[in-house]
């Protein structure tokens, strides 16, 4: 920082109160605080100021969430009864859908443990990685599929092949050497049919015409992922997940 020198105060006198006011209380804040200025920026070697001399979150920070226990997710599945009337054999989250691929964000449904809401105390650059396996009880009847798609601040991020997977068919019938009484039942075949997704994403998306990218607004974010199943899956269950984010202070303008 800058040398301060007060020239009403010398040893071995008693000085005022109007003159010890005047040489602390009226000095620059920004010289308190070790402003770098021509005096002294030419002695930073290569002008480099390294993590030693920033304060913690001056130019960077991070956290995440993160869930072990298994979540269910149910769609409604009709019950015949004897009398030839329906009800909900299982009344579910949501009817799901013919098509998760085109399906409307408000469809999907945020999972715990995978959801996150941040603070940028500035303005910066964001790298999201995330972790989660998931598993559904599709068959061989229709079309089964289970989604887990990336969404950042309410709206899902990227096309329909990039920043969501999904879980197709995962149960299957039995041998034909088996019983006539299993023959026309399917099985999870086998834990391995779960679907692991270990992805990351760099935060903004988009870039502008010349190359260069917009860094995300000083304030409050958030990143998700969410799940959406066809009427075939009946249960989606969510495993062990988890959401992290690292953000990187952007340049003032």
């Amino acid at each position: 920082m800058p040398l301060l020198t007060f020239s009403d105060l010398t040893d071995g006198t008693t000085p005022s109160g109007e003159s010890v006011f005047d040489s602390l209380y009226t000095m620059s804040t920004s010289a308190l605080n070790g402003n770098l200025d021509a005096l002294n920026l030419s002695s930073v070697n290569r002008r480099v100021v390294r993590h030693p001399y920033l304060q913690k979150g001056a130019t960077s920070g991070g956290g995440m969430t993160a869930g072990t226990c298994s979540l269910d997710y149910f769609t409604h599945k009709l019950e015949e009864s004897s009398d030839g009337s329906t009800d909900y054999a299982t009344q579910g989250v949501y009817a799901g859908v013919a098509s998760p691929q085109s399906a409307d964000d408000g469809e999907f449904i945020a999972i715990p443990g995978a959801s996150i809401q941040f603070y940028l105390p500035y303005k910066a650059y964001v790298l999201l990685t995330w972790q989660v396996t998931w598993v559904g009880d599709g068959g061989q009847e229709g079309s089964p599929c289970s989604d887990v798609r990336l969404f950042v601040d309410g709206a899902s991020l990227g096309t329909d092949h990039c920043n969501v997977r999904r879980v197709l068919r995962t149960q299957f019938p039995v041998e034909s050497s088996s019983g006539t009484a299993q023959r026309d039942k399917n099985y999870l075949r086998d834990r391995y049919k779960s679907r692991y997704w270990s992805g990351h994403q760099w935060l903004p998306l988009t870039k502008s015409s010349e190359g260069t990218s917009t860094p995300l607004k000083k304030g409050f974010h958030s990143a998700s992922l969410r799940v959406l199943q066809t009427p075939e899956v009946h249960q989606t269950r969510i495993r062990a997940r988890s959401m992290k984010f690292i953000f990187f202070k952007a340049q003032d303008d």
